[in-house]
């Protein structure tokens, strides 16, 4: 029997627990209802909890309207009737959380309108992509297309970017003919039946290891400025300082053919190399 009554009390703590009290308060309030009325003392034994923490515990029931304080010597503390006062702390749970649920459902909607706005304007403003569609050739690649690139991480990114683009055939010729970073990018390709163009001037390990992933080209005169350019498609290209600190990568037409134009001239003074 002693078995069950610990059981029922166990829930009633979590019960009451689910009505907003705490562990404390809850035993307490419990202890309360089964002695009626009692002084600070014999609670903190009954609930087992500190001396020290005892009267915090009963003045929060107190304000929660769930015991009344006997003034006298020491005070008595007495459970009011829990049919009556749980109900007031059901009925004011209960329209605290209709409020946030109002609340929310507001917020909530306050939020979908605003997409809802953001999204027509956003469609509105796209209606203009078919004026670009049925006119596509006024938004062909132009001058304004070349982007200037900084560092050397970054120049090998956007180098591996454009081989990586071609559809047929990729032209190279790089600073100090050092290919080490495009190695895989290079291979890859190749191996793709993407034709790669390699000039070079001087026949580093790098080039060495390209032997049989691309179609090199030797010229033995010295080039008058040791740049890097690179071509994929006549679509797509990149011009590299000859000390691999900055670039510039291009779709444009005219600059493209400047590019190209140098390259062709660098690859008739070139001999293809078994």
């Amino acid at each position: 029997m002693s078995v069950v009554k610990k059981v029922n009390i166990v829930e009633l703590q979590k019960a009451l627990e689910v009505m907003g009290l705490t562990e404390y308060e809850s035993k307490t309030y419990i202890s309360l209802i089964q002695k009626n009325t009692s002084n600070a003392g014999n609670l903190s034994k009954m609930a087992d909890i500190p001396h020290s923490k005892i009267y915090e515990v009963l003045s929060r029931l107190e304000k929660k309207k769930l015991i009344e304080v006997q003034k006298g010597r020491p005070l008595f503390y007495k459970a009011i009737k829990p049919s009556v006062a749980l109900e007031r702390i059901e009925t004011k749970l209960k329209n605290t959380l209709q409020k946030e649920l109002t609340q929310r459902k507001n917020d909530i909607e306050a939020f979908y309108a605003k997409k809802l706005e953001q999204i027509s304007q956003a469609y509105n403003i796209l209606d203009e992509l078919d004026n670009f569609y049925e006119k596509n050739t006024e938004i062909e690649s132009s001058e304004e297309f070349i982007w200037t690139i900084h560092g050397k991480d970054n120049l090998n990114k956007q180098a591996k970017e454009i081989i990586q683009s071609a559809s047929g055939e990729a032209r190279l010729m790089m600073p100090h003919d050092d290919f080490s970073e495009l190695i895989p990018t290079i291979k890859t390709m190749s191996s793709k039946g993407i034709n790669i163009l390699l000039v070079i001037h001087e026949l580093t390990e790098s080039v060495q290891k390209l032997k049989n992933s691309a179609n090199i080209f030797y010229d033995k005169s010295p080039l008058p400025t040791n740049c890097g350019i690179i071509l994929a498609d006549d679509k797509k290209g990149m011009f590299i300082s000859e000390n691999s600190t900055i670039g510039f990568k291009v779709s444009s037409k005219s600059v493209l053919m400047v590019l190209t134009q140098f390259y062709h001239h660098e690859l008739e003074e070139s001999t293809k190399m078994n």
